[in-house]
């Protein structure tokens, strides 16, 4: 797992880490993992105003073009800790998403996700939501009208 984490974090400018606060509200803010390969284990910095807390964390990493297309992704299950020599969130569970493992990865994550769906809908006796796909249309019309304009206005 190490050796694969360490290969896709590289390719992200950064990451979104989440942790329970105080009262065990998740919290989020974006970070610079550093791998520390003795450790097994990604050095996190908080910025400031962040307040971490030792225990259960998740790393997301993610990225798409200007269109939300090309869309990559993993994340990674894991622990917050702290020691003399700083934050460590150490990885205890990989999760890759779309985009960085090939048209068979893409298709397994497809398939996890569709299934995932229908056992929770399932396990609390709710029928899949109806979805308007013509109002989704109107608004990405609308929404590509407006991007439009802001582009001419800024030549």
């Amino acid at each position: 797992m190490w050796h694969e984490l360490t290969r896709w974090l590289a390719s992200f400018d950064s990451a979104v880490i989440v942790w329970r606060d105080a009262e065990g509200y998740p919290t989020s803010a974006r970070c610079h993992p550093v791998p520390d390969p003795a450790r097994q284990a990604l050095g996190i910095t908080p910025a400031p105003g962040d307040r971490f807390r030792v225990g259960p964390a998740g790393l997301l990493c993610h990225s798409h073009d200007r269109e939300t297309w090309n869309l990559r992704s993993f994340h990674v299950s894991g622990e917050l800790h702290q020691d003399d020599a700083g934050w460590w969130f150490v990885p205890t569970r990989l999760i890759p998403g779309t985009g960085l493992t090939g048209i068979r990865g893409n298709i397994a994550w497809l398939r996890g996700s569709s299934r995932e769906a229908r056992d929770y809908l399932r396990a609390r006796e709710l029928t899949r939501p109806r979805i308007d796909w013509a109002e989704i249309d109107a608004a990405k019309k609308e929404g590509a009208a407006l991007f439009e304009q802001a582009r001419r206005a800024r030549e």
